[in-house]
């Protein structure tokens, strides 16, 4: 099962809380590493991923600091985890190298196959406001119809490949 590291975590509580504070104002790594509880010398690797691929940007001296490059609503969910994870699959026959003693056998593999492009589906289209309100998206009704939409998306994969 997916299941994000540490790091990106870590990723996405220093963006959750950089996003709460106000406007283009950047936090040094030491306040950061408070508010959000992550240890300082983890948090500082982090940060300078972050830069590196754009979501952040790093002011420099003695009131520098990280902010956000872009806005939270720009920021996708994959964005901030991607530079910390090798693979991204539901299950392990749905990475680049994935295999298993059962691959030539498994009548699981395709339907995995469908499920796993519908949750990537699902994860791009997460953006970093929602992480900083979720009350926005999870009690507007969106469980109940990303239900409707996974089983309905799952059926027509599964008829598309010839299984239904």
């Amino acid at each position: 099962m997916f299941k994000v590291s540490r790091k990106s975590e870590y990723a996405l509580m220093a963006v959750q809380h950089l996003a709460r504070s106000s406007g283009q104002q950047v936090v040094s790594v030491a306040d950061l590493a408070v508010q959000a509880d992550i240890p300082p010398d983890v948090l500082a690797k982090v940060l300078q991923s972050m830069k590196r691929v754009g979501i952040l940007r790093a002011v420099k001296g003695a009131s520098g600091g990280y902010g956000l490059a872009r806005g939270p609503a720009e920021i996708r969910f994959l964005d901030v985890v991607q530079p910390f994870e090798e693979q991204l699959a539901v299950v392990s026959c749905q990475t680049p190298d994935g295999d298993c003693e059962r691959t030539d056998t498994c009548t699981l593999r395709d339907p995995m196959s469908v499920l796993n492009a519908f949750v990537i589906r699902q994860f791009e289209s997460l953006t970093m406001d929602m992480f900083v309100a979720p009350h926005n998206w999870l009690h507007a009704g969106s469980r109940g119809m990303a239900a409707t939409a996974a089983t309905s998306m799952a059926r027509r994969g599964l008829e598309a490949a010839g299984h239904l």
